[in-house]
Parts: structure tokens; sequence; C-alpha cells
């Protein structure tokens, strides 16, 4: 049987290095694991992030085609997996990016197409944390990785979390104290 584990939450939360930590517990205790974080290296991937690297509405609305369809190739493409777990990086809650108005419409949709996950993991920041985190990067900015950008964004997601059992882990601070959490939570579902 397949587990789908989904780990998403803000620029700059810590979802890739949660993700990391899920499949490495999983994998030492014989778990076939695989994991995707969006945007992929993929061609879809690629164009998308390339267009986060930019700004204005238009690049705006084409990263935000390009990464849904990302996404829905990675499902099409794990669809066929039977067993073991996949761990998707950033699925549903790319949609608390959408404009306030359209981020619950879309967060619907998606809801209703996507297969939910076993566990849903909102990895939750304070704003000003991610953007420090996001600023000792080697990295190129992108669009949303401004303080005021990464509050809006915030509320919407931790609205959209509120319901479908969504499992919210603060990771605010530096440590173990978050991860451990989430070892907590993965032990109480049964998966370690």
């Amino acid at each position: 049987m397949r587990t789908l584990i989904v780990v998403d939450g803000l620029d700059g939360c810590g979802k890739d290095t949660h993700a990391r930590r899920i499949a490495d517990l999983l994998a030492a205790r014989g778990t076939r694991v695989v994991v995707v974080s969006h945007p992929s290296t993929r061609r879809f991937g690629r164009l998308s992030k390339r267009a986060l690297q930019a700004s204005g509405p238009c690049a705006r609305l084409v990263a935000t085609i390009f990464y849904t369809a990302d996404v829905l190739v990675s499902v099409m493409r794990l669809s066929r997996e039977r067993d073991g777990t996949v761990i998707f990086v950033r699925y549903l809650l790319g949609t608390a990016y959408l404009p306030p108005t359209l981020a619950p419409l879309g967060y619907a949709l998606f809801r209703r197409l996507l297969p939910f996950p076993d566990l849903p993991l909102f990895i939750d920041i304070e704003p000003e944390v991610a953007l420090r985190r996001i600023e000792a990067r080697d990295s190129t900015r992108e669009m949303f990785e401004t303080k005021e950008q990464l509050e809006r964004v915030r509320e919407v997601a931790v609205d959209l979390t509120s319901s479908d059992g969504w499992v919210r882990v603060d990771n605010s601070e530096d440590g173990e104290r978050p991860f451990r959490e989430v070892e907590r939570v993965l032990a109480s579902r049964g998966l370690l």
C-alpha cells in the first residue's frame, strides 16, 4: 500500500529539510521512499522557477501555470506507485500564493482533483525568520520572498490549513524540537 505525505509551507520554512529527514527515517526502517519537490527540475518546474525569479503579473501567471503543470505531472507519474511512501514537497498550499480572493477557490479545486495526503504537514514559520533564512541562501530571490509577501501568504496558508486534518509544525526556532514533533506525528500515525 502506498502512503502519501505532503510537506508544505512558506518559502524558507524548511520543507525540503523536513522531507529529507522524514525520508531518511522511513528508509532506515526499510520503507521504499520517493521524494518529489516542486518546482521540480523537469521542464515545467524549471519554467516555473524562472518565472518566480522575475516580477510582475505576467511572471506570476506564468509561474502559476507551470507550477500547476509540474505538480500535475508528478501526480500522474507517481500514481503508478503502489507501495512505499511518496513525499511531496509543495503540493496543495501552492494555492496560498494566488491572490487572496482566489486562494480558497484554488485550494478547493485542487483538493477535489488531487489525492489528499495520508499525512498533510504544514511547516509553519514566522515570516521574519523565513526571510532571514532565505537571505542566508546563496540563490536568486523569488517574487514571493519579501516580508510583505511572506506575511500575506502565511495568513492565507494558516486559513487554508485550519481544516482537512493538516498537522501544523512551528519551525520558527532553530534546532531539533520541530523535527522531534514531526517524528512524534509519524509515530502516532503508525508510519514509524
